[in-house]
Order: C-alpha cells, then structure tokens, then sequence
C-alpha cells in the first residue's frame, strides 16, 4: 500500500498530469473570455500580457503560450515520459477537490471562531470563467515564479539554508500573493480579515506546490474559487 502511494505521488508530478489537470480550467477561462467578449480578465494573466507587450509581443492567448512553453521546458528539462493514464489522473482531481475543500472548512472555521469573512458574492458565467483563469495563470504568477525568485535570493545573496530559504519565500510570497487582491481599477477593498485570509491562503498554495506540484496546487486553486464564488455564492 505504501509502495502504491508512493508510486502514485511520484507519477503525478510528472509535467503532463500537471498540464492535463489545468487543460479544463485554461479552455474555459479562454474560451469564456472570447465568447464573453469581456475585458475583464485575472489579474495575474494581466500581468503577463503587459510584459510580454513590453516585449512587443501581443495576443490576447499570451499567457497561454507562455504556460505552453514552461510546460514543454519542463517536459524536456525532466525527461519525463508523455504517458499519462485516466484512472491516476482522475484521482489526482478529486485530490485537488479535497485540498479545495480542506482550505474551504478552514476558512469556514476561522470565519467562526476569528470573525474572518470567507469572501467571495459575486456569482456567473463570467467569475465561472474569471476563476478558471486566477487558479491558473496566480500560481504560475506567484507559486511557479515569484516563489523560485525569492527562494534563489534568499538562498544566495542572504545565504540562509534551504529550508530556511524556502520558508521565508512563502511567507513573503504569501504576503505578496494577499496585497495583490488589491492593486488596481478592479482591486478588492482592503480589509484586515481578508487580508489575513488570502495571506493564509497563499501560504497552503506555498506548501501544497512544494509538496505536490503545480497541476495539482492549480486545479485546487480554481476548484476552491469556484466553489465559494459561484457554487456557494
């Protein structure tokens, strides 16, 4: 039994069964933004648009591209063999559903016994598509990059351990991750209680990509907005 699960943790972290996993979650967000006509679009993705603008590159699907090409990098850099098989991804979905779920009664018990708001009342076809796009594209922003910067300055211009390293990069990034709700034309109010909670969030996002990978810390990202924002909202 023990074999199996270990087995099955090394298997999924492959980069295919990441790419399977957000391949749903990418079609709609999209997809949806096309067929919506809107302009509203994650904030994250925003970034990456305007700085591959500033490279004179322009397209609408940018970050998808660029998603597409940290994939295949991966793929080739690893070595990694392309199969991939139904059943194990399947399970590694209904494993981002259970992450999902975990931070959503956490946050339900922290709005409980802290007085924390768990956010999010807005509902629709377009914070459906909308949170498809953030699980993605916030975790490639914030999980996949900022959090590999900062753990490299940490490590090397500070030279504390690794661990340690990668401690303060969380937190850090899990700060970062929070004060970016904020920022903009379509920034959320500031307010202590959901400061602290996208802080908290940002922080079992830190853990969980270390832990088991960017498919898996995506998918669960996008299944927990769409659950408070649209399911529960």
């Amino acid at each position: 039994m023990t074999f199996k699960v270990k087995g099955y943790l090394k298997e999924t972290r492959r980069p295919i069964y990441s790419a399977a996993l957000v391949l749903p979650f990418l079609c709609v967000y999209h997809f949806g933004t096309f067929l919506l006509r809107t302009t509203y679009i994650n904030g994250a993705d925003a970034i990456i648009i305007r700085i591959l603008s500033s490279l004179t590159v322009h397209s609408m699907f940018g970050s998808a591209l660029v998603l597409a090409a940290c994939f295949v990098i991966w793929q080739f850099r690893t070595h990694a063999s392309w199969r991939i098989r139904f059943g194990t991804l399947l399970i590694s979905l209904l494993e981002s559903l259970c992450f999902a779920l975990i931070l959503l009664f956490a946050f339900g018990w922290m709005t409980k016994h802290l007085s924390l708001a768990i956010g999010g009342s807005r509902s629709g076809a377009a914070n459906l598509v909308l949170y498809c796009g953030a699980g993605i594209y916030e975790e490639l922003v914030f999980r996949a990059f900022l959090l590999g910067v900062l753990v490299a300055v940490f490590s090397r211009m500070f030279s504390l351990k690794k661990g340690t390293a990668a401690a303060a990069a969380a937190i850090l990034g899990a700060l970062i991750f929070a004060l970016f709700h904020y920022i903009g034309p379509s920034g959320d109010l500031f307010t202590l209680r959901s400061f602290i909670q996208r802080t908290v969030a940002g922080l079992f996002f830190a853990i969980l990509y270390v832990t088991r990978g960017f498919g898996i810390t995506a998918a669960s990202h996008a299944i927990y907005d769409i659950l408070v924002g649209v399911i529960l909202a």
